[in-house]
């Protein structure tokens, strides 16, 4: 599942709500437009990935019945965010550009636009058989000031006629102190966030 406008797509709308981690009201985020860049040369160069234990993770999986190649292909048309509700901390996407490469070769860099004004780039790590990964920075909304970067991955295990998917969404915090309120954005909100798209879009693939 090359995943379109998909899997860091998501994950990119939820690093831009860390500004409601803490439990406090969250700044006013005002309509404003920010300059956005027209190709990778552009834009500032990714943070360079960190040791496993510098991320924040949360982890969803499902079964299904079916093999690794047809629902990866099923999500080219069908992505993760057809499945999901869009909520106050989870500002929808508006436009999705690629500025260099082709997507989803390993290299290829798109900017997503979010509601607000805001954006976020994206650059595919890996896309194999049976993974698929990917690296989100430049976060522009507030709560991008206490997030570094966001590492995530699609990953496929076939046994038999199952496939088991695992998706992994790993924050890296800027800010230490910022560690337990991006903790428990993660198991309250994020997390209930991926479980419904990935068991969603896994019942529409069995239908």
């Amino acid at each position: 599942m090359p995943l379109r406008p998909l899997i860091a797509t998501l994950s990119v709308t939820a690093a831009l709500s860390v500004a409601a981690f803490a439990g406090v009201s969250p700044m006013p985020t005002p309509n404003l437009a920010f300059a956005q860049a027209t190709s990778a040369a552009e834009i500032a160069p990714p943070p360079p990935l960190a040791a496993e234990n510098s991320y924040l993770t949360n982890t969803e999986t499902a079964t299904f019945r079916g093999t690794i190649a047809d629902f990866r292909a099923f999500g080219e048309e069908n992505p993760v965010t057809d499945f999901v509700a869009v909520t106050d901390s989870i500002p929808p996407i508006v436009n999705i550009t690629v500025l260099s490469g082709t997507w989803p070769e390993v290299g290829a860099v798109r900017r997503v636009d979010l509601e607000g004004g805001y954006h976020v780039h994206e650059r595919v790590l890996e896309n194999s058989a049976n993974r698929f990964a990917y690296q989100l920075w430049d976060i522009t909304a507030p709560s991008g000031r206490v997030v570094d970067h966001i590492m995530g991955s699609f990953d496929y295990t076939q046994t038999g006629d199952q496939v088991r998917v695992e998706w992994n969404y790993n924050i890296k915090p800027n800010l230490f102190l910022a560690r337990p309120a991006i903790r428990r954005y993660l198991r309250r909100d994020f997390g209930p966030f991926m479980e419904a798209g990935l068991t969603g879009q896994v019942a529409a693939y069995q239908r």
